[in-house]
This record gives structure tokens, C-alpha cells and sequence, in this order.
């Protein structure tokens, strides 16, 4: 299915912030670095998966990014503009094929 030209937007928009917030208000561990490589929301913006990596100890930084769900879609919901801000599960991209 291809995706919007609003959608992609929205997706890139979700990316910069929850990278920002990951860089500013939530350091998930001392001396670890987690980059967000891609965020997939549906177009209903009910849910994202957001493909994150991390430089160590990759699956218990998911489980924390996991659990702290709901406050960082709070932190997203203060930083931008948008009708309803998706529920994120976060998704270790060690698992799945290379993304590009």
C-alpha cells in the first residue's frame, strides 16, 4: 500500500521529535546511544511502531522505551501539532531485515 504524502510527513515529524526526546529528556542509559531509524504510524493515527537501535543492550532498551510509552507520548503530544498522537511500540530494528 502506498503511504501519503501527509502521512510521510507526519511519520518524519514523529521521528524528529521522539529523537529529540530521546537525546533530551529521556537518556534511556549512561554511555548507550538510540537512534530512531524509522516510525510507521497508521493513517487513523491509533498506533506506531517505531524501529529504534541501540549501540548496547539493544532488547532492554526497547522494554524500558516500552514501558515509558505513555509518558513519551506525552512529551510528543507537547511538542507538536497533531489531531491525536499515536500509541508507540517500540521495535528493536536488530530483528528485522535492514531498513532503508
Amino acid at each position: 500500500m502506498k503511504r501519503s504524502h501527509r502521512m510521510e510527513k507526519v511519520n518524519n515529524e514523529l521521528k524528529r521529535v521522539l529523537s529529540e526526546i530521546f537525546l533530551t529528556e529521556i537518556p534511556v542509559q549512561q554511555d548507550n546511544i538510540v537512534t530512531v531509524l524509522r516510525v510507521e504510524a497508521t493513517s487513523d493515527l491509533n498506533e506506531a511502531k517505531v524501529y529504534v537501535s541501540a549501540l548496547k543492550n539493544g532488547q532492554d532498551v526497547v522494554e524500558q522505551l516500552n514501558q515509558k510509552s505513555g509518558y513519551i507520548r506525552h512529551l510528543v503530544g507537547n511538542r507538536i501539532k497533531i489531531r491525536k498522537v499515536p500509541k508507540f511500540k517500540f521495535i528493536l530494528a536488530e530483528d528485522l531485515p535492514i531498513l532503508v
